[in-house]
């Protein structure tokens, strides 16, 4: 018994490590499999490639026993079209618990956790409602059931997400989301019909906008949140909930509900917190670090609603109300507080009909120390806007920057504003509504930390005044604006009227120095520098500008730039050493203008017309004949760089070259060095003419590559995704090998050419369309022309190796050209060349063909070659159809073909044309046979002499009888035949002849 006992003890335990090795090591020997199988049904079910590694996948029964742990790491879904290449989400680590009893026994599966940490999740939305999170593959069995299902469920205890990255943009609405250091947990049991969805979620920032108007920037957010669903998960009504903003605090009440077609809602809100620091909180640049330690005090009340349903085609009825009485806040260490904020704002929409919304500023007033700004607005229709609005306000921008620090930043100065409008804005009935405005300012001064020349001595009055709401009726004053930078003083005065023709009078005098003013004011992205100086003085109207009645337009002055220099990422460096010019209605007369763009210089003289229709109006055209001449002008400099594939060697590729459109320049040339691409152009002369976003080149002459070109031709680039160009192209003495080398045409359809020793000269014209790297797309290339080739000469290629290998000719290394005229045609991407001679070593040969744009080549060459240079093989074949062996002497015609590629051509014998030609020869050899036999018959009698004339004579005939018994034999004779038909022939010709002569000396 106990040795049955020790047995079952031993077993027993063996089963049971048995177990927990299988549970250990199974997962890890099967990880492949698994995987493989996760891939399998993924595959079938998802439109998108889900990346993840077997190695990062474990699968534990330890962790948290009896639970199963299933851990992935490194988890990434990455789109396919039309959003390829996309990250729509990606993981630090995913992890999912579930009980083991329940997969085992249990007819429902409880995941007892989900974990999601880092995630990055990116959701996008076309504006045509393409989503990039739909990526379910449709099921191909589309049948219905009426099955009911089983008693299997589903429920989660808990999930969480740790530090997520979340990105919503959407085109359709248009509505963008952001949220960054986002964690979230929850629990809710979703076996239930009705339960409680409970959830706690905070995010480091949130940044929200709606139609390009953002909401909130930067913003810290906590949300507390009980919410019951139900309806089969439609229905979500909020309980227990506070969401922070920030400091500003809000609870909802109400429920929300997700119909078929639209949404339902009936949602109050309100803040619980009445403390104006909280609303105070929500003002960009206020919240910081020093926060906590400003001083406020004031009463809040904000509450509002939203109720109705929401769809493509209704709003819901929303109003909010925002109230602050008797605020105050100061920053902290400043002396200074901003006193008597009072607001009573009510946004109201009764309807859900956006035009019908009402915005109602009641009251705006705030004391900054003792200036004091009141402002009122009733909006009582969308479009077109009914306005009624007034502000006042005096302000001492040296107290304000007390009040709202701005790091950095110093002014001082007096500002006074008052301005009311009344009436109706209906921009398509061109109508405003009516303006009373007055502005001042007075002992202005700006001074940034960036650059601490300040801009000084600043004054200005203005007044806009339209007492009937036309816009022809309105008018605008800026008298006296003047402003004061490191001893440059710029002055000016403008009147301006009627904004339905614009009628302006303007008087500019003074100096700006442009770096300085973008140190005060800076421009991203762009750096500006050089002294500007004007004096000059304009009046007149649009109408006149668009009807170049330039008599009307009263302008004159003149105006230069010295030390000018501007950067951008995008272009070279541009900088003008100087320039110069003079105004009057019609042009500007360019004096002097000298400089650089990157590595280009330049000097330009000559005139612009119609400035005024360019600067005022829209799509108007600038005008202008100009003399353009450089020492240097690199154009790889204004073509954009694209990163290349990381295993591409060079990592830049060039972009497509813009034509603007709105430009009509011709542009008369004269440049001693051009870089295009890898190209080096000297000796630049022509017109080159710009209109219509197209570049014409007339009469263009320049030396590239050794030898000298004129091109005429355009180029147009009005669509940047294929520009085309039309060029006629006039080269001479240019070498093979370099054009090859620079050119993707002649390395496509004439590879061969770049083995070639000797220059080549054409007159040729191509069209087609450019790629985005401005090269061109060989599949559009159209084309044809003359090569005129004086002398050349090719060796050592696989060619030539290949005709001495068929043919056995052992003088053949070197193919010479001379005195060549090539007929050459490009069309639908084939290059078809016709017929033209070579030297094949010694032997002249005809060659004609094609090349395609796959690279197969498909020529023929015909060459003569005496009898004894060929094999025995040859020999053997021409013996076959002449029925004598060939003497050595005798050229034997051959037809051979070259195919394959230009890399590994396949010559090969043309057996059709060679049976013909052999034929041929045999018929020639039987002949020359038949005719020495007559003369050694007639040898050293008086007929000798008169047989040689007559023979002589008759050659041409001879051979017209061979052709024409050629032409009535389709079978093939056989060597028996030829040498009795020709004998027969020579015979009876000889005989006419003898008979004849023999007939005349009797008489």
């Amino acid at each position: 018994m106990k040795k049955a006992l020790k047995w079952f003890l031993i077993i027993f335990g063996g089963l049971i490590v048995l177990i927990l090795l299988a549970a250990f090591i199974l997962p890890i020997v099967f990880k492949d499999d698994i995987k493989a199988a996760i891939d399998k049904e993924l595959a079938k079910s998802v439109n998108a490639d889900v990346i993840f590694d077997v190695n990062d996948f474990n699968l534990s029964l330890f962790s948290n026993f009896p639970n199963i742990t299933a851990e992935m790491k490194n988890l990434g879904v990455v789109n396919r079209a039309p959003f390829e290449g996309q990250v729509l989400f990606a993981t630090e680590k995913f992890e999912v618990e579930v009980n083991l009893k329940d997969i085992l026994f249990g007819d429902q599966l409880r995941v007892k956790g989900i974990s999601l940490v880092r995630p990055v999740i990116n959701i996008k939305v076309l504006a045509d409602g393409k989503a990039n999170y739909d990526i379910a593959i449709p099921s191909a069995d589309t049948t219905t059931t009426t099955e009911e299902g089983g008693d299997f469920s589903f429920g989660i205890d808990h999930w969480e997400v740790v530090d997520a990255d979340v990105t919503y943009d959407d085109k359709s609405l248009p509505y963008n989301l952001t949220v960054k250091g986002l964690n979230h947990s929850g629990s809710g049991d979703f076996t239930q019909d009705v339960f409680d969805l409970r959830t706690k979620t905070t995010a480091d920032t949130v940044t929200t906008s709606f139609d390009g108007v953002e909401y909130l920037t930067d913003k810290r957010v906590d949300i507390d949140a009980v919410v019951s669903i139900s309806e089969e998960y439609t229905k979500y009504t909020f309980k227990e909930n506070t969401a922070k903003v920030n400091d500003f605090v809000m609870q909802f009440d109400g429920w929300f509900k997700m119909n078929e077609n639209d949404f339902g809602m009936d949602l109050t809100f309100s803040s619980p917190d009445n403390s104006f620091k909280s609303l105070l909180s929500l003002v960009p640049g206020v919240y910081s670090k020093d926060f906590g330690s400003i001083k406020t005090s004031g009463d809040l009340a904000f509450k509002g609603f939203v109720k109705g349903t929401y769809s493509e085609k209704q709003m819901p009825a929303f109003n909010l109300n925002l109230l602050v009485k008797d605020a105050m806040f100061q920053y902290p260490d400043l002396p200074t507080a901003i006193n008597n904020i009072n607001v009573d704002l009510l946004v109201d929409n009764k309807d859900g009909v956006i035009d019908n919304t009402v915005i109602d500023l009641k009251k705006l007033h705030l004391d900054f120390g003792s200036n004091p700004v009141d402002a009122r607005a009733l909006i009582t229709k969308i479009y077109p806007t009914n306005v009624d609005a007034n502000l006042a306000a005096k302000l001492n921008l040296a107290e304000l920057t007390k009040m709202f620090p701005m790091e950095g930043l110093e002014m001082k100065g007096s500002y006074a504003v008052n301005l009311t409008a009344k009436g109706v804005y209906d921009s398509l009935k061109k109508v405003i509504p009516a303006i009373d405005a007055k502005m001042s300012l007075n002992d202005g001064f700006v001074k940034s930390k960036e650059f601490p020349v300040p801009m000084d001595d600043m004054h200005f009055t203005s007044t806009i005044k339209n007492t009937s709401g036309k816009m022809a009726e309105t008018f605008i004053d800026v008298n006296d604006f003047t402003v004061l930078m490191d001893g440059e003083k710029l002055k000016a005065d403008l009147h301006l009227e009627n904004l339905d023709n614009y009628t302006w009078d303007l008087k500019v005098n003074g100096g700006i120095d442009l770096e300085k003013m973008t140190k005060v004011f800076p421009l991203e992205g762009m750096t500006l520098a050089g002294k500007v100086k004007a004096n000059i003085e304009t009046k007149g109207k649009y109408s006149d500008v668009q009807a170049e009645k330039y008599d009307r337009l009263p302008t004159s002055g003149t105006a230069s730039l010295t030390d000018f220099k501007y950067i951008t990422k995008d272009l070279p460096q541009v900088t003008l050493s100087q320039a110069a010019m003079t105004f009057d209605p019609r042009k500007i007369e360019l004096q002097k203008l000298n400089g650089t763009v990157g590595k280009s210089d330049f000097n330009v003289t000559g005139s612009v017309l119609n400035y005024l229709g360019y600067v005022f109006g829209e799509n108007e055209t600038i005008k202008g004949n100009v003399n353009f001449s450089s020492n240097l002008f690199d154009l790889n400099e204004f073509m954009t760089e694209e990163e290349a594939p990381a295993t591409a060697e060079d990592t830049t590729s060039f972009g497509v070259i813009p034509v603007p459109n709105n430009i009509d320049f011709v542009l008369n040339s004269n440049i001693k060095a051009v870089k295009m691409m890898d190209f080096n152009i000297t000796n630049a002369t022509g017109d080159i003419v710009v209109k219509d976003g197209i570049a014409n080149l007339r009469g263009l002459k320049f030396n590239m590559l050794g030898g000298t070109f004129v091109v005429d031709g355009s180029y147009n680039a009005k669509d940047l995704a294929h520009p085309k160009y039309d060029m006629a192209l006039k080269i001479e003495n240019v070498s093979m090998k370099d054009a090859a080398s620079a050119s993707s045409i002649v390395q496509t359809y004439a590879p061969i050419a770049g083995l070639v020793n000797g220059k080549f000269s054409t007159d040729f014209s191509l069209k087609g369309e450019l790629g985005q790297d401005m090269m061109p797309n060989l599949a559009t290339v159209n084309g044809g022309g003359l090569v005129k080739i004086a002398q050349a000469a090719l060796k050592q290629s696989k060619l030539i190796s290949g005709i001495t290998s068929l043919t056995k000719l052992d003088d053949t290394d070197e193919v010479t050209l001379k005195d060549v005229l090539m007929s050459a045609q490009l069309t639908d991407g084939k290059l078809s060349v016709k017929p033209f001679d070579v030297k094949f070593g010694n032997y002249k040969t005809t060659v004609a063909g094609a090349t395609s744009l796959d690279g197969t080549i498909d020529y023929t060459l015909k060459m003569d070659v005496p009898a004894g240079k060929l094999g025995s093989e040859f020999n053997s074949f021409v013996s076959k159809y002449s029925g004598n062996k060939s003497d050595g002497n005798t050229n034997i015609p051959l037809t051979i073909g070259v195919g394959g590629k230009y890399d590994s051509p396949v010559p090969k014998l043309l057996m059709d044309s060679q049976k013909e030609q052999a034929k041929e020869a045999a018929v020639n050899a039987a002949k020359e046979e038949g005719t020495k036999a007559l003369q050694k018959a007639v040898k050293g009698t008086d007929a000798e002499k008169a047989l040689n004339k007559i023979l002589g004579g008759n050659k041409k005939d001879t051979t017209a009888s061979a052709d024409t018994a050629k032409a009535t034999t389709p079978a093939i004779p056989t060597k028996e035949e030829v040498k009795e038909e020709v004998q027969k022939k020579v015979e009876d010709e000889a005989k006419k002849k003898i008979e004849g002569l023999l007939k005349r000396k009797k008489n």
